[in-house]
């Protein structure tokens, strides 16, 4: 992390200090490397509840981890992952309109 030691004091109304701060808060920053990201232009993405896509993809990684371990044992020999793949393509579509969705909801 680089060490910022210039000060640049700004005058802002108590409502815009107040949705700065809630905004850098739900970006999981604090009030300066939020402003600095702000300034130069980086992109911020805030995306709500992500647990049922997360826990989606948690069971999905059990099960192939179940696969693999039963192929290793011997006690399976050829599956069929057409089903998996189906679900696992509809989960990452998910999260990519989510991403547009929050991309869009925060440039207001």
């Amino acid at each position: 992390m680089r060490k910022r030691s210039i000060s640049i004091p700004i005058r802002v109304t108590e409502k815009e200090l107040t949705t700065i701060d809630t905004k850098a808060t739900k970006a999981g920053m604090n009030r300066t490397d939020f402003l600095v990201a702000c300034a130069i232009g980086k992109r911020i993405t805030v995306i709500d509840d992500l647990t049922p896509l997360l826990a989606e993809l948690r069971r999905i990684g059990n099960n192939l981890n179940q696969l693999t371990r039963l192929a290793h044992l011997g006690k399976i020999e050829a599956i069929s992952l057409a089903e998996t793949n189906e679900v696992l393509q509809q989960t990452y579509e998910e999260l990519r309109q989510l991403a547009r969705k929050g991309a869009k909801d925060w440039q207001r």
